[in-house]
Formats: structure tokens, C-alpha cells, sequence
């Protein structure tokens, strides 16, 4: 049976093959992480499996769900698990966002994230009944004519009705949505030594959306012999608008004194910058408009080979704050 006209959907394409291109037999699946969503203006509600099998000739597949911030879904933002299935391969399985911003996405462009049960929306009840009128007031004697009598006295106030309880305080957004700052923190030190090769950090990398327009900042804890110094980056998915700057001093530094390159640079082109063997920190800043789904990486090498190790230290980190 097809889903209510009218509620918006995610649908997920791709295609599943073996390294020689023949095709996986097996199937995708998708479950509501809360376990269910609910649609109170069309009394539907999604529950248990969404499957579907791969075609057993070309290994592609096709699934249409209900999105996750659909319009009047209950709880809204929630992830689906994923379960990816093959009768003669490894099964995946992992938690995934399929908001209505991205209608259709590619399978091979999905990224896991943590799984959310989504935020329930409180629904306000009718408003309780007015309370009882108090006692009209005396009326006060008229005075004669032509003249102004005096006033009369006051009315007795009637009571005040009860007031209605104050419904639970709303839950803070979270996950990759407006309103919410994600940040990745390195817990152990990373070391280059004789490679101007610029390579994905270990750890400082955060997923964002197609479409998603974002704050970047972060912290880089960066040692090493200033001959050597630093190539860095900041590579985001392509199509992506906006830029960034490594906010680090010039090359050539001895003791952390020189100029600060605050240059622009498209995500993924390098910038080279200055280290000492005391350390220097490197502050990268910059606005992304992502053009697809995918991961912010900070990729990074030496500037001039070096047979003493680079090192990007523990207590680095990358920070993105989802504006729109």
C-alpha cells in the first residue's frame, strides 16, 4: 500500500556488485530507530521493516520511506537503522538521517551517525473552562438633578479562575539540524615524518548534509622542526561553497613570532604555515554551504620533508555549528 499523499519521503538509490561487477543478491532494510513514527492528520503510523532486494540482474535497488523530519511526523528528526544484506557478503548495518532536504540520495554517499529517537512534539490540549463571574457590586445612590451624585460603591471582585498547568519544557535539537554545534577532539598525538603527502587526520573529521550551511572552527595543537613546518587543509564534500582560513603563522618561525595568513582558500586547497618544536597553535576558521552529503575532514602533512616527525597533538579539535 502507497504512503498518505502529501507526507514527504526520502528515497534511497544505489546499486550492490562484487569486485568482478556481478551483481549482490540480498536486500536493504530500514526500521525507525524510536520504533515507530506517527502522523496524527492521517492516523498512519510507520512501524517495524521497510525491505527491499536487490535486482538479481543488475544489483540495483530503490526504497522509498517516510523522511525522518517529515511534516507532522511524531517524533521528528529521528534516524532510521540500515541494514545492508547479501546472501554471499559481510552484512552492514548502521544508524542513518534521511531528512527532506535530500529527496533522493545515492546509497554509496550515506554516512552514519549517531542514532537518535528524534523529539517528540507536545501536542496542547483545549483550554480548561472560564471561571465563575464574582457578585455584582452595589449601585451607588443617584444624586439630584443637575448635579453629580456621588460615586457608588465598589463591587465585590469575584474570584479569579484556575490556571491551567504548564506543559514540560521542550527538548534541545540535536544531531545534524539548525541550532546544533557538533565538534570532534583528538585523544592521542598523530605524527608525519618525511611525507609532504597531505593525508585524513585520525580523528578530526564531522558528517554534514547536502545543503546544510555551516560555522567552522577548531584547534590544532601542531609541534615539529620548523624546517619541516605544516601543509593544511580543510576538505569538504564537492560542490561545496564558502572557504577557509588556517589563521596560523607564515612559514619560516623559530619561536611562534611572524605574520598570521588569514588568506582564503577553496576547501581542500593546501596553505602552508610555520611550526616550532615547542608547539604552535593553529586556528582554521571558515563558512561552508555543503554541496552534497558527505564528512569535513582536516587532512594535513609537512610543508618541506622532514626526517623529524610532524606531530598534530592530543587536545586538537574541529568544530561545526549548523546555521540554516
Amino acid at each position: 500500500m502507497a504512503l498518505p499523499e502529501g507526507i514527504q519521503t526520502v528515497t534511497i538509490v544505489g546499486q550492490r556488485t562484487h569486485p568482478d561487477g556481478t551483481p549482490m543478491r540480498g536486500n536493504i532494510r530500514l526500521v525507525p530507530t524510536a520504533g515507530r513514527f506517527v502522523h496524527a492528520e492521517t492516523g498512519l503510523i510507520v512501524q517495524g521493516a521497510a525491505d527491499e532486494p536487490y535486482d538479481s540482474a543488475t544489483g540495483d535497488v530503490s526504497i522509498t520511506v517516510v523522511a525522518s523530519d517529515a511534516d507532522g511526523i511524531n517524533p521528528s528528526g529521528g534516524t532510521y537503522q540500515l541494514t545492508l544484506t547479501a546472501y554471499d557478503a559481510k552484512t552492514l548495518t548502521f544508524p542513518v538521517l534521511l531528512p527532506t532536504g535530500a529527496p533522493v540520495v545515492k546509497l554509496a554517499a550515506i554516512t552514519p551517525v549517531e542514532a537518535e529517537d528524534g523529539d517528540y512534539v507536545i501536542v496542547t490540549g483545549p483550554a480548561g473552562p472560564p471561571g465563575a463571574a464574582g457578585p455584582q457590586g452595589d449601585t451607588g445612590e443617584a444624586g439630584p438633578q443637575g448635579l453629580t451624585g456621588p460615586a457608588g460603591a465598589t463591587g465585590t471582585q469575584g474570584p479569579t479562575g484556575a490556571t491551567g498547568a504548564t506543559g514540560p519544557a521542550g527538548t534541545p535539537p540535536t544531531g545534524d539540524q539548525p541550532g546544533v554545534t557538533r565538534a570532534a577532539f583528538k585523544p592521542a598525538d598523530e605524527s608525519v615524518t618525511s611525507s609532504i603527502v597531505l593525508q585524513a587526520d585520525d580523528h578530526l573529521s564531522i558528517s554534514v548534509t547536502a545543503g546544510g550551511t555551516y560555522a567552522i572552527d577548531g584547534c590544532l595543537i601542531v609541534a615539529g622542526d620548523p624546517a619541516g613546518d605544516l601543509a593544511l587543509t580543510i576538505a569538504a564534500p564537492g560542490g561545496s561553497q564558502g572557504g577557509w582560513t588556517p589563521t596560523a603563522t607564515t612559514l619560516g618561525t623559530t619561536d611562534g613570532t611572524g605574520s598570521v595568513r588569514l588568506t582564503r582558500f577553496d576547501f581542500g586547497a593546501p596553505s602552508s604555515m610555520g611550526v616550532t618544536a615547542a608547539g604552535l597553535m593553529v586556528v582554521p576558521a571558515g563558512g561552508l554551504i555543503a554541496g552534497a552529503d558527505g564528512t569535513v575532514i582536516v587532512q594535513w602533512a609537512q610543508a618541506v620533508s622532514s626526517a623529524t616527525a610532524t606531530v598534530l597533538k592530543a587536545g586538537s579539535w574541529l568544530r561545526l555549528t549548523r546555521v540554516f
